[in-house]
């Protein structure tokens, strides 16, 4: 029988691991933190060290297989099992959860009656901090070729558009309070 959330065997890495090897393939440790580096890290933070430990614990589950190199660094190469795509094909029949939004530079804005003159600061490099992801997002060819990953893609353009818009909002208000 297949481990269960119920028996918090399985969680939220569990199903980004299993689902980068369903949608890209065998990859190394190195290749897993990489990819989520440049697709679920903008909304699903991830510590880099649960990238090296879960693939190997999801062997131990029979969840992904592992080969090593013979020769050289010695890689340890890892592709999603039966029993793994199963379970993951079982958690995205599941409700999802409701969503958790957690944002350091709202919950500051939320305290700034405290120290006014720090809200432009603050403000301004939420813009630039924005402009910067924006600029990374739009990059032709960005996504690849997966309908959901394009469909994930138009998400986070569209999120960072909008806290963009708001961020530079703060700003023109700052400049009608002086």
């Amino acid at each position: 029988m297949p481990p269960s959330d119920s028996d918090g065997s399985l969680r939220p890495i569990t199903f980004i691991v299993l689902g980068l090897l369903v949608t890209a393939g065998p990859q190394t440790s190195y290749e897993l933190r990489r990819n989520v580096e440049l697709s679920v890290a903008f909304f699903w933070q991830v510590p880099r060290s649960q990238l090296y430990a879960e693939p190997q614990r999801l062997v131990t589950l029979g969840l992904v297989s592992a080969t090593q190199e013979e020769i050289g660094r010695r890689r340890r190469t890892f592709a999603v099992t039966d029993a793994g795509r199963e379970e993951l094909v079982r958690w995205l029949g599941e409700p999802a959860e409701a969503s958790q939004h957690r944002d350091p530079a709202m919950l500051k804005l939320f305290f700034m009656d405290a120290a006014p003159e720090l809200i432009e600061p603050l403000a301004r490099r939420r813009v630039e901090e924005l402009s910067g992801t924006l600029r990374f997002l739009e990059q032709p060819g960005l996504g690849g070729v997966q309908p959901s990953h394009l469909r994930v893609l138009t998400w986070g353009r569209a999120t960072v558009r909008a806290n963009l818009a708001f961020w530079r909002s703060v700003l023109d208000d700052l400049g009608g309070e002086r």
